[in-house]
């Protein structure tokens, strides 16, 4: 994978693949209780490219079948403990990989949907983060970053405050950085990809929203 150097696109599919069981069986649990170890599931040696489409198959007829609202764990304490934010989850983890095969391949990026992309970022910055708020840098930090989808007008300023962060639709313009640029450029940008932004302001600051 040219951005991700460790990866093949083997491996890809294999953590695609895992991911896909593992939503699944949270899903199916019924319950906000955090999954046994167990309900992660290796790819195979062999037959990568079967096994994965029965479980993305799997996976999209249990979101398919299950109510949106219906209880279920989720690794971040912003997120909303519900079968919809898997459904949410599950198709960013999907647009951002698939980026990654595109890439691999020497292919140009498919068109995005501009409002899933907008999400992507919105998950990113309310659901996401939060979920790493206990590391570092985030967890000694203190910082505020202002973030700017420049195709659909919609703005995200963070607050970073040694671990806790929130995030408000206004900008304050006193942030200590200013990323800019379309949606789906922030969103493969924040996730740890290289795309074109605009940044004006602490590099530093605006690094803490990165993807890991």
């Amino acid at each position: 994978m040219p951005w991700i150097p460790a990866w093949t696109a083997a491996d890809l599919i294999g953590h695609l693949g895992t991911v896909h069981r593992w939503a699944t069986a949270i899903l199916q649990a019924g319950h906000t209780e955090r999954p046994s170890p167990d309900a992660a599931t290796p790819p195979p040696a062999e037959g990568l490219l079967e096994w994965y489409a029965a479980g993305l198959t799997a996976l999209v007829t249990t979101l398919r079948s299950t109510p949106p609202d219906a209880p279920a764990w989720h690794m971040s304490p912003a997120a909303e403990k519900v079968a919809a934010a898997w459904a949410r989850r599950q198709a960013h983890e999907l647009l951002v990989h698939r980026c990654d095969l595109e890439a691999a391949a020497g292919v140009a990026h498919a068109t995005v949907d501009t409002a899933l992309a907008e999400d992507g970022v919105d998950e990113l910055l309310t659901v996401v983060v939060p979920r790493w708020a206990h590391t570092e840098p985030l967890s000694t930090a203190e910082a505020s970053v202002a973030v700017t989808g420049s195709d659909t007008g919609r703005t995200w300023s963070v607050r970073v405050l040694r671990g806790v962060i929130t995030v408000e639709p206004d900008l304050t313009g006193a942030e200590d950085a200013h990323l800019r640029a379309p949606v789906h450029a922030l969103l493969l940008h924040l996730w740890g990809r290289p795309a074109n932004v605009s940044l004006d302001g602490d590099p530093a600051a605006a690094a803490l929203l990165r993807g890991r």
